[in-house]
């Protein structure tokens, strides 16, 4: 691909994510939800509370937000939640300093009785309460952050790629003194409300494994988002440890949810020892949580991915031995040899479970292991042939034309990515195919 043609491309991406931007932007904006688009450093936030802080503490110091703001990262997605019960979602525009700033908005409805009882636990002076009602009359509320989480994660698999972005939630507590309140179980000196948040707690977790198990990867997101939010009961003098030792304890549950869900050991095991190790170098409480939410669209994509469980056992082996090694004989000889049965049976069983014969399912796999094969590495043409477990280059590339129609060549051109001679001296099939 030549710099001229690549940067038509990156041109033509960059209009494309400015479009989808700015259909999000009104679309918020038409359901009276702020967006704001800011460089740091910002000499203003007072458009985050609409004044709020100003009002009330009669300053305009912001020092906590934009420390906050500076140590946003690329490809990733901020749900912050504050003490007063305002959610920000925080981003940056890809190619860009600008950060998005969408919000505040409400995930509940903030009835007299409820705001009563807000101001309470606050220790909100009598005379700001008038203040805050007006701040909470502005805002748009939804009975439940799904609808309003769905327009994120669809607008982060558009400008970020599906799977290549983070949703990290935090809540922001350190704001202002006035409003500070710190509950740990520690500290409860009522039993009762003790096991009524653990309930609770249980109840969040046995949601978030039931979306897992059907790969509903929006609504575990949302549900999660809850949890993350709760304080855990403090067993070890460390909160550190105490996080990570749930963290793990969280993996193994979902570990078994996947198991039960009809995706094989191959896929699970190597995943589920990873994220171990990926915990215990967690250094602070928040990455733990953000781990979590990791670990729970990952399994969710792997439901999606892997799921078995509507297939006989002998398809469920089949499939699996396919998709752990695409290199090898998977003909349909080899197979009914490995599983000592009769080839016209399991080509039979096949085909009526599946809907195609396992030569075109085979092919259809080696296809997509090509697909990515094409788009996230510069290998040359050739050696991926290898690596789908077709060595001829040639046969590899009509399969793969017949298939997507266009060359394995033009697949990676089309996708953004420069492939040439000069990357790959001695590679002749590259410049056919």
């Amino acid at each position: 691909m030549t710099p001229a043609v690549k940067s038509h491309h990156k041109r033509k991406k960059l209009r494309q994510i400015e479009q989808i931007l700015s259909f999000v932007q009104d679309l918020l904006k038409n359901n009276t939800i702020p967006v704001n688009c800011v460089t740091l450093p910002c000499e203003d936030y007072s458009w985050l509370d609409f004044g709020l802080r100003a009002t009330i503490l009669e300053n305009n110091d912001h020092d906590f937000i934009q420390i906050y703001l500076e140590q946003v990262k690329q490809n990733t997605i901020y749900y912050l939640k504050d003490t007063l019960h305002c959610t920000y979602t925080i981003f940056c525009i890809p190619d860009s300093r600008e950060l998005m700033i969408c919000g505040p908005v409400l995930f509940e409805e903030m009835s007299p009785a409820r705001l009563n009882e807000v101001f309470r636990k606050m220790k909100i002076p009598e005379s700001q309460q008038s203040v805050l009602r007006g701040f909470y009359l502005r805002l748009t509320s939804f009975p439940t952050p799904t609808v309003y989480n769905n327009i994120f994660l669809t607008l982060g698999n558009y400008i970020f790629g599906e799977g290549k972005y983070e949703i990290v939630y935090n809540d922001f507590n350190d704001m202002d003194s006035w409003y500070e309140t710190y509950v740990h179980y520690s500290n409860m000196e009522d039993s009762r409300m003790n096991i009524r948040m653990i309930e609770e707690r249980y109840a969040i977790e046995a949601q978030i494994l039931d979306a897992v198990a059907s790969g509903n990867e929006s609504k575990a997101m949302n549900i999660i988002s809850k949890l993350n939010g709760r304080n855990l009961p403090y067993r070890l003098s460390s909160n550190l440890r105490d996080r990570k030792d749930y963290a793990i304890a969280f993996n193994t549950l979902l570990r078994k949810t996947v198991e039960q869900a009809g995706v094989h050991p191959i896929h699970i095991d190597a995943h589920s020892n990873q994220n171990v190790k990926l915990i215990e170098q967690a250094s602070t409480r928040e990455q733990c949580s953000a781990i979590q939410l990791q670990l729970v669209r990952n399994y969710c994509r792997m439901v999606r991915k892997y799921t078995l469980k509507d297939y006989s056992l002998l398809t469920q082996k089949i499939m699996t031995y396919i998709s752990a090694d695409l290199t090898s004989d998977l003909s349909l000889n080899a197979m009914a040899e490995l599983l000592n049965v009769n080839t016209s049976y399991l080509s039979t069983l096949f085909k009526r479970e599946v809907g195609i014969p396992l030569t075109d399912y085979v092919n259809r796999q080696r296809v997509e292991q090509a697909k990515k094969l094409l788009t996230a590495t510069e290998f040359p043409i050739k050696i991926i042939a290898e690596k789908c477990g077709i060595p001829d280059v040639y046969y590899f590339s009509r399969m793969f034309k017949k298939r997507t129609g266009c060359t394995p060549r033009a697949y990676r051109e089309q996708a953004g990515w420069e492939q040439g001679m000069a990357a790959h001296p001695g590679t002749q099939n590259d410049s056919i195919y």
